[in-house]
């Protein structure tokens, strides 16, 4: 018997098809009057009966006005039961659910029409309370149960052993919308999911969705559950789409257990195969609750887009959103996201912020909303680590925003916040050598390009981007070095004796990769310098940090140029009382380092094997063989100009060997702790 059409929306979205032939009765009945229930009744009696179901207990019976409702207790054995309820012509929506004797839900009915039909399997015989609600309307209802096995016609009895099925991939269970139990004590142990290792029996479940819906599946367990989704092929792995093993907390009402599972997806039309299985051997009972959400075209959102100003925070967050669009950034950008547009009068320079405190942000712009072939930008880093920063140079025109993240389960709020100037700039404190701003001492120091003018370019770039420039001032002999460390747009450094004259460039570091840039570091005579932070292209603007440090050479070079010779298989003896010139990378954290060293030099005719060997008298020390005396442009710890490094042991003894070219090296003693100094002997051997 095949389900009438009625021309109301179907019941469920996957329905069970062993209730097909019920639905079917009813719609055709749904015009009867209060005094043709039984009747009605009849039919669905009929129905079932040729089915092979046999109807168990008695009848129910009663009236009910609107948003009322009935409990009615019912006797229920090891088994898996329909529950069958049909409503008079004044009721609109009549429901069902059936709860356990801790009032917990088992099964529910999630139609909106006058007839209600569920499934509920329990694992104990008892006393259960059905409760029947008047959702709309008013009338009288009848309620009956139904068990047994599948017989008679050849037409139901194949729907029925289909939608009941024994919960494997050959005869997998239909899924059900709403809160329906079960048990893996039944099922086998065949599959297992990437999230979970498991040997446990597992209960398959299939659903067929003919449009692109989002999924909701919560697991409400006894045991350690695992929750996975495959597409398509039920028996492959590769063709899993989701896996879940502790959701950390039920979100469908009283969790009888702390392990519970949820899957939580947007899925394309198509068949998949729900598996409801345990974590290692664990089996038992559960309920399962399943929501299916209509999704709305990508189009249907751009056309009610919110509109965005300029300087007017707009709040958002990603509860009940979807995961619409990618992106070019952030792995595609596979989290919700919310769309939002954005009208541009005429060409000017636009920044685009999205901030959270919950996710890590992401924020992509379209000359088309729709077109994912039109997105002209997509950042997921800004000037601080909670932000997302878009900057560009827009025609006029509408655009597409979308407040994206890269986290699949983001949960939680965003704020996005636009910035629009001239396409020109409108000028900024430090635009040009006039009012060339001095740079503070502070090691790191936070600027804006949004609103500059454009009046340097490097040797490595700039040209039409906006700029600012800083003044500093080295009064000694010293390296500086300079690096962006956080930005919105994409900067470049560059470093001049004098400004606004090219010729006077010392260096330039533009980016060699998107959103990070080289580092400025050189070796500057005492006098003023300009640093000048510049965008890579006009596109690229907007707020940074900069970190400005010098170092003071002057000790270093002095104790290279005096630094006594080694003799060659000799013994030296010394102290090393006195400043600290060298970091050692043996010797601890750099930045903590400060005890006193002492420096000796060795040169070699030809490539040899050399030993040091150090001992001290009564303090903790260290000897590194450096092939630089000064530290060396660019490098980012002292063992970037070491040949080796060792501390001393128990016995206040090191020893350092390294094979080496022909060249001059020298020897660097120095201690562990800023007052470990003192008397030291070094041997110098070489090998030919």
């Amino acid at each position: 018997m095949p389900p009438a059409a009625t021309g109301r929306r179907p019941r469920f979205a996957g329905v069970v098809l062993a209730l097909g032939g019920i639905v079917a009765v009813l719609g055709a009945c749904a015009s009867g009057r209060s005094g043709e229930l039984e009747p009605r009744y009849v039919a669905v009696h009929n129905t079932l009966a040729a089915m092979g179901l046999a109807q168990v207990g008695p009848l129910h019976q009663g009236s009910l006005g609107e948003g009322k409702e009935a409990r009615i207790k019912l006797e229920l054995a090891t088994q898996c039961t329909t529950i069958v309820g049909l409503g008079s012509a004044p009721v609109r929506d009549l429901d069902l659910e059936l709860l356990d004797a801790e009032g917990r839900t088992l099964a529910k009915d999630t139609s909106e029409d006058p007839q209600a039909a569920m499934r509920a399997c329990v694992e104990s015989r008892g006393t259960y309370t059905l409760v029947v609600r008047m959702k709309r309307g008013a009338g009288d209802f009848v309620v009956a149960t139904w068990s047994g096995s599948i017989g008679g016609d050849a037409t139901l009895a194949g729907a029925a052993t289909s939608a009941q099925g024994a919960g494997t991939c050959e005869s997998p269970l239909a899924i059900v919308p709403g809160v329906t139990s079960g048990s893996t004590s039944r099922g086998e142990s065949e599959h297992q999911g990437s999230c979970g290792s498991t040997d446990s029996r597992e209960i398959v479940y299939k659903l067929e969705l003919t449009k692109k819906q989002r999924v909701t599946i919560e697991v409400d367990p006894r045991f350690d559950a695992v929750l996975y989704v495959r597409r398509d092929e039920c028996a492959e792995t590769e063709a899993e789409v989701a896996c879940n093993d502790d959701a950390g907390g039920g979100k469908s009402g009283r969790s009888s257990n702390v392990r519970p599972s949820r899957i939580d997806e947007m899925l394309d039309p198509g068949t998949y195969y729900v598996f409801v299985d345990g974590y290692g051997t664990e089996a038992g009972a559960f309920r399962m609750k399943v929501d299916l959400t209509d999704v709305p075209t990508l189009a249907e959102l751009c056309g009610r887009a919110r509109s965005l100003a300029a300087q007017v925070p707009v709040s958002g967050g990603t509860a009940g959103s979807f995961d619409h669009v990618n992106a070019q950034c952030a792995e595609d950008a596979k989290g919700p996201d919310t769309v939002y547009k954005l009208d541009v009068a005429q060409r000017s320079r636009v920044r685009i912020t999205e901030h959270s405190d919950d996710f890590k942000p992401v924020v992509h712009v379209r000359k088309a909303c729709a077109d994912e072939k039109s997105e002209i930008g997509c950042r997921d880093t800004g000037a601080v680590d909670e932000e997302a920063t878009f900057t560009a140079v827009l025609d006029p025109g509408t655009y597409g925003v979308f407040a994206d993240t890269g986290e699949k389960d983001a949960d939680g709020h965003f704020t996005l916040t636009v910035d629009m100037a001239p396409e020109h700039g409108s000028g900024v404190a430090g635009d040009a050598c006039g009012d060339a701003q001095p740079l503070p001492p502070d090691p790191v120091v936070e600027g804006d390009t949004f609103a500059a003018r454009d009046d340097f370019s490097g040797k490595c770039g700039g040209k039409g981007a906006p700029d600012v420039v800083y003044k500093v001032d080295v009064p000694r002999r010293a390296r500086a070095r300079a690096k962006l460390v956080n930005q919105e747009g994409n900067h470049l450094l560059a470093l001049y004796r004098t400004c606004g004259d090219a010729s006077t460039e010392l260096a330039c570091a533009a980016p060699e990769t998107r959103g990070a840039a080289r580092e400025l570091d050189l070796v500057v005579a005492p006098g003023s310098y300009y640093l000048v932070v510049d965008g890579v292209d006009p596109h690229q603007l907007g707020r940074f940090a900069i970190e400005w440090r010098t170092q003071d050479i002057t000790a270093q070079e002095t104790a290279c140029k005096a630094a006594p010779l080694l003799a060659e298989g000799g013994s030296t003896r010394g102290t090393t009382s006195g400043p600290h010139r060298f970091n050692l990378s043996c010797a601890g954290r750099e930045d903590t380092q400060a005890a006193p060293d002492r420096i000796h030099r060795f040169e070699l005719r030809a490539r040899a094997k050399v030993r040091l060997a150090l001992t001290t008298q009564g303090w903790d020390g260290a000897l590194a063989i450096r092939r630089a005396c000064i530290d060396p442009p660019h490098a980012t710890s002292a063992r970037a100009s070491e040949a080796g490094c060792a501390r001393t042991d128990a016995s206040r003894k090191a020893r350092v060997e390294a094979t080496l070219d022909a060249g001059t090296y020298y020897a660097i003693v120095g201690g562990l702790g800023a007052n470990a100094q003192g008397p030291f002997t070094l041997d110098y051997k070489v090998e030919r």
